[in-house]
C-alpha cells in the first residue's frame, strides 16, 4: 500500500512537471524564431541559444558563440512586432563568465546596424557563472531582441535566450479608435 502512494506520488510529480515545462514552452516566444550572429565560432551557431536548454558547459553543445569580433552582436527575428516583457539569458560557468559584462539589450524593429541601433532595454552589467538572470523590459515594443557588446573585442556567448511578450495589436481596419 506505502509503495502505491510512493508511485502515485512520483507519476503526479512527473505529470506535473512535464504540464509546467510545456507551458513555459509556450509562453517563450524566441523558441522557433530565426537568429542571426556577427560569427559563428567554430559550429556555435546562434540557434543553440532558443534550443530550450539552459546546459552551461561548452561541451553540452547548447551555447551560441561568435568569434572575437569588435561588436559581437546576436540577433532574434520574432517575424512580428511583440511587447517584450522580459528577456533571461543563462550564461556560460565553465569558462570566461565576465565577457557578457557590459552588453547591451536591445528591442526595435529597425535592422539598421544589425539591429544594434534599436532602443536599449538594458546593459547587462554581469551574469554569474552559469547562471540564468531575467531583465525587464516593461512592453518594449519590437521584432527584433539583439544582444550587442559594444566597443571591445569579445566573444559573445550565450547558453540560452528567452524572451516573454504579447504580440501586438495591429488595426486592421482603419479604425484609430481603441
Amino acid at each position: 500500500m506505502f509503495r502505491m502512494a510512493i508511485l502515485a506520488m512520483v507519476i503526479t510529480l512527473l505529470a506535473l512537471t512535464v504540464e509546467i515545462s510545456s507551458l513555459k514552452d509556450k509562453s517563450n516566444i524566441a523558441m522557433g524564431a530565426k537568429v542571426w550572429q556577427s560569427s559563428w565560432y567554430g559550429n556555435a551557431g546562434p540557434q543553440r541559444a532558443i534550443d530550450g536548454n539552459r546546459a552551461s558547459n561548452w561541451a553540452q553543445k547548447s551555447c551560441a558563440c561568435t568569434k572575437k569580433d569588435m561588436k559581437p552582436w546576436w540577433r532574434l527575428d520574432l517575424q512580428k512586432t511583440y511587447k517584450i516583457n522580459t528577456v533571461t539569458i543563462t550564461n556560460r560557468r565553465d569558462c570566461c563568465p565576465n565577457r557578457i559584462n557590459g552588453a547591451e539589450l536591445r528591442i526595435g524593429d529597425s535592422l539598421d546596424d544589425n539591429g544594434n541601433a534599436n532602443p536599449r532595454c538594458t546593459v547587462i552589467v554581469s551574469i554569474p557563472a552559469g547562471a540564468t538572470k531575467t531583465f525587464q523590459c516593461n512592453g518594449m515594443e519590437g521584432r527584433y531582441v539583439n544582444i550587442v557588446i559594444p566597443g571591445r573585442r569579445e566573444y559573445l556567448t550565450l547558453c540560452e535566450v528567452e524572451v516573454h511578450g504579447e504580440e501586438t495589436s495591429v488595426d486592421t481596419n482603419g479604425d484609430a479608435c481603441n
